[in-house]
């Protein structure tokens, strides 16, 4: 009788053994979806503020930020970085300005 309980002991903790690393398994793969719709959740968040920054405070641990733009305009799809844009719209507010001074003009331009 001990080695038919021996082997049904045996079977016994193999069976759980089966079943828990089964679960474990499915806890895993539960864990991974998790992580993947949880990530997919806050990368949408940062292409929000990455892509409208007005209204979002800037914070201090994020690298990310720093390449943020301070204005909602990156929603226009150039090749150009924004870089060049500002330095376009600068020296195109500064010709302005210089064009209305030789005029005379008292406009003032933004």
């Amino acid at each position: 009788m001990s080695k038919l309980r021996k082997t049904l002991d045996r079977i016994k903790e193999e069976a759980y053994q089966a079943g828990f690393n089964d679960g474990r398994k499915a806890g895993i793969t539960l864990g991974i979806e998790m992580g993947i719709q949880h990530a997919g959740e806050v990368m949408s968040a940062e292409l929000h503020r990455f892509k409208y920054p007005e209204g979002h405070e800037a914070r201090w641990n994020y690298k990310v930020d720093s390449l943020r733009p301070d204005d909602n305009s990156t929603f226009e799809f150039t090749y150009e970085r924004y870089e060049d844009r500002v330095k376009k719209r600068e020296s195109a507010a500064s010709m302005a300005s210089r064009y209305s001074k030789k005029r005379g003009s008292k406009v003032k331009v933004k």
